[in-house]
């Protein structure tokens, strides 16, 4: 019997590859594949998220969070509009972001099915520098995103396809798309500050965050000494420390925690396996304007204090449902999530 379930859906396809390649193939490739590790993949991961299938210059991601897809998108968006106002021309890859929530199938690794199709049938739709997405992923994020999406009606990419409710972001026309009608002042003269209790440790970061959260696993409340910590995640390559670097601490076989080694405070948090991460998490009130980062989901809620309670509806997952920590973990010989914890030995391999 087939496995079926319900999950979020992003489909991502750069536009007008195929003349870019013509015109110079090895320059696209080597651009596309630094667009998948520089943004695409370093986002998705940080999001929660797993790439289930690369096809050319086209990618299908999967997220069990809906609002952890939408954020996602509009980080991907937003890092490639900074790329090209940085770089002052049009040499950027330009992507269209479609976004379904539906029935898939699994099988495997992989997902097929009407939640699939969609999601590309969504991303013809887009705009180039755009995102679209389904009336059930708008349900589900309505207020929540911090770019407007505009509700387009039904409408259908082929006569043979069925109509489908949808919403777009708002454009503008720019050099080399309708990209979002993202603050360009703000994107260009960004540079978020931080640092420690006493001032020896201060860092700069260049780039817009990944994305943020409330953490209520075990080792986060040991190593900041509250019932949960809150997190911001940067791209690694963005952050500079300009005084003193954190000392590290290995919490764990996949992980360190960094902290200053004269008044104590909490950092930073970086995954080491199975491979160093491409993002860095710094505990969001070691900003200079930690009210800027509002988290936007609760994780390791297994452990979260009974006597602690926060009315929103954000989304709430386990730390065994971070695809990025089972994948860690398993890496080490630890598997089972009944195992994860602070300071654990992995097994010996002889």
């Amino acid at each position: 019997m087939m496995e079926r379930k319900l999950t979020t859906i992003v489909a991502m396809d750069v536009v007008g590859f195929a003349g870019l390649v013509s015109e110079d193939e090895q320059g696209a490739l080597e651009r596309l594949e630094r667009l998948k590790d520089d943004v695409i993949c370093l986002r998705v991961e940080a999001h929660r998220g797993r790439v289930f299938k690369s096809l050319g210059d086209g990618f299908l991601v999967e997220f069990s969070s809906t609002i952890e897809a939408v954020n996602c998108a509009i980080g991907v968006q937003r890092a490639i509009r900074k790329s090209m106002l940085d770089a002052g021309n049009t040499s950027t890859l330009i992507l269209r972001i479609g976004v379904s929530l539906g029935d898939v199938v699994v099988q495997g690794d992989d997902l097929m099915g009407e939640g699939v199709n969609v999601a590309s049938r969504l991303e013809a739709m887009a705009e180039p520098g755009g995102l679209v997405v389904s009336a059930e992923v708008m349900a589900q994020v309505r207020g929540k995103t911090d770019v407007l999406l505009e509700d387009q009606g039904f409408q259908r990419l082929k006569e043979t396809d069925a109509p489908i409710h949808v919403y777009k972001t708002r454009s503008k026309n720019v050099a080399g798309g309708g990209f979002f009608d993202f603050d360009e002042d703000a994107l260009l003269g960004e540079l978020i500050t931080g640092g420690c209790i006493c001032g020896d440790i201060r860092y700069e970061i260049d780039a817009p965050s990944i994305s943020t959260g409330y953490c209520h696993c075990s080792i986060c409340q040991k190593f900041t000494g509250s019932a949960m910590s809150t997190w911001t995640a940067f791209p690694k390559s963005a952050v500079s420390f300009v005084t003193a670097e954190p000392a590290y601490f290995g919490s764990s076989p996949i992980a360190e925690r960094g902290f200053c080694s004269t008044c104590g405070a909490s950092i930073a948090y970086r995954l080491l396996q199975p491979k160093e991460a491409a993002h860095l998490v710094l505990f969001t009130p070691s900003l200079d304007h930690p009210e800027n980062y509002a988290p936007v989901a609760h994780s390791g809620v297994e452990t979260k204090m009974p006597w602690l309670e926060i009315f929103d509806d954000l989304p709430r997952t386990e730390t065994r449902d971070s695809r990025v920590l089972q994948k860690a973990w398993s890496s080490v010989g630890v598997p089972d999530p009944s195992n994860w914890g602070p300071m654990v030995k992995p097994p010996e391999v002889f």
